[in-house]
């Protein structure tokens, strides 16, 4: 049912964290946590529990999502993330890293998740390099490495 093989804008090919709302960016994320390979497809079941909503909130979403090209949803076979999907996953997901180790790094204070996803998602991208700037060594094993070794957060 995915639509990314249709033709988009640049800017499609190139998604951004303000492309899409944070609703639709919490669900991204969330399927990217859940999902342990690319491949596996994520229940709709897992997402509802992980997000705490209800599961009319969760159809109406991946449904969304799909139309846009973010997930590839089968109805009683769950979701996947799209190219595009896991590009904006990524991006959230070190946002998401990078507020997180701040606060409890540099700021010795524990974000809750949600308070540290709203934080990353409404910096600018900007606001969040300095914020990473600040910091020492690398993220709380929280967010999507560029190499795998833990040293660098992604961006």
């Amino acid at each position: 049912m995915s639509s990314e093989s249709q033709t988009g804008s640049a800017s499609s090919l190139t998604p951004s964290v303000s492309d899409i709302e944070r609703s639709a960016g919490r669900y991204l994320f969330a399927v990217s946590v859940l999902s342990e390979s690319p491949t596996e497809r994520v229940s709709t079941g897992e997402l509802q529990e992980f997000l705490n909503v209800t599961p009319a909130s969760v159809t109406e979403m991946v449904s969304k999502l799909d139309e846009r090209g973010l997930v590839d949803y089968e109805k009683y076979q769950g979701v996947t993330l799209t190219d595009r999907g896991d590009a904006l996953a990524t991006e959230v997901g070190w946002r998401f890293c990078v507020v997180s180790t701040f606060f409890e790094s540099v700021l010795d204070t524990t974000l809750d998740e949600e308070t540290a996803f709203d934080i990353g998602f409404l910096l600018p991208k900007n606001g969040v390099f300095r914020l990473r700037s600040q910091v020492d060594g690398a993220c709380l094993a929280l967010c999507p490495e560029v190499d795998g070794g833990g040293e660098q957060c992604a961006p």
